[in-house]
């Protein structure tokens, strides 16, 4: 069974990719299985997609043919759309490794005077996956929700937002359905699994 390289550490996205490329007859691998102490490009695009492409070239090679880097910004109406796309460093305020609790205490104060009705945020993603012969695929996905004033679950490791991120819990299952569906739309590796099957 072929693998696919998941550029990044995050236990969180590990989760949410994994059963989409199970589906499309991959295993998966993350760079805690290749690269435990390894450091990662630096992500200085001006874009998601520019940072996502990045992650997977950096990655791509003969022995990682398939490649998928993903990098995620967040902007918040309020703040001026920060922290925009050094969403965890939040544009250099924190370190890379900054807990989660700590991230969201920091998001909760900055949002404190903001009231309800006021508190319009949205997540910016870019994908990018890299084929074996070499090809370059990306995608652009928006996906505006709503600050909770207050801490509405417990915070997904990885992902402090999903503790006050308004609306239906957003837990694993949902998530992993949603992009699962926006896979779908994309088509792009049932088109590259057309092509493996012709060879």
């Amino acid at each position: 069974m072929p693998h696919i390289l998941l550029a990044t550490r995050n236990p969180w996205k590990a989760r949410l990719f994994t059963p989409v490329f199970q589906h499309y007859g991959f295993d998966t691998l993350t760079l805690n299985d290749i690269s435990p102490n390894g450091k990662p490009p630096a992500e200085l695009g001006v874009t998601a997609i520019d940072n996502a492409l990045a992650k997977a070239r950096f990655y791509h090679s003969v022995d990682h043919p398939w490649v998928f880097g993903d990098d995620a910004g967040l902007e918040i109406e309020a703040l001026g759309d920060e922290p925009g796309l050094q969403a965890r460093r939040w544009g250099g305020h924190f370190p890379d490794d900054v807990d989660d609790q700590t991230w969201l205490e920091y998001l909760l104060e900055r949002m404190r005077d903001v009231p309800p009705g006021k508190r319009a945020a949205r997540f910016v993603a870019g994908w990018a996956l890299i084929a074996p012969d070499g090809s370059e695929n990306t995608r652009e996905i928006q996906a505006p929700f709503e600050i909770a004033t207050r801490v509405l679950r417990p915070i997904s490791p990885g992902s402090p937002i999903t503790a006050v991120r308004a609306g239906p819990p957003d837990d694993l299952a949902r998530r992993q359905a949603e992009i699962r569906a926006e896979w779908e739309r994309w088509g792009i590796l049932s088109l590259h699994s057309y092509h493996q099957e012709r060879l």
